[in-house]
């Protein structure tokens, strides 16, 4: 078995990343639904004592969780796999930090943007006096 010096590794790997640029793509694609599934799946698992004090029940609370987070999410995920065809597929000579250091700043950027749709807070207004209510029901009963 022969081992490679990080250099090496290094090489290989961006050898790797540029001819197959699409699985890059599609592996960071994946990997980002993943991550915002689970953290919507664990704020709803979490805010369980709060589902019945929205109006739409569970489910309700689930479908706003989903969108709040879809709407910010799904915008950005659409810009992100722009950008990494972009780089991966048509410019693998900018696959540099400083280029990705940008893209991050205009991600948050986006983001912020994004999390303030009138849809996106409304939602946002459903979920947390749904969450009032059920810390003001817990305090309540601790009394």
């Amino acid at each position: 078995m022969q081992h490679m010096t990080p250099a090496q590794q290094q090489a290989a790997s961006l050898a790797w990343q540029h001819s197959h640029p699409l699985l890059m793509v599609l592996f960071s694609t994946i990997g980002t639904l993943v991550v915002v599934t689970f953290i919507v799946m664990i704020r709803w698992l979490v805010s369980q004592s709060a589902w019945k004090y929205h109006p739409g029940g569970a489910g309700g609370f689930l479908k706003d969780e989903f969108v709040r987070w879809g709407a910010i999410l799904i915008p950005y995920l659409a810009l992100s796999i722009g950008f990494k065809v972009f780089v991966y597929d048509l410019h693998p000579e900018l696959n540099k930090p400083e280029v990705w250091g940008g893209f991050v700043i205009c991600a948050i950027a986006f983001r912020m943007v994004l999390r303030r749709l009138p849809f996106v807070v409304a939602m946002g207004r459903h979920i947390d006096a749904a969450k009032a209510q059920a810390r003001a029901a817990k305090t309540g009963a601790a009394r």
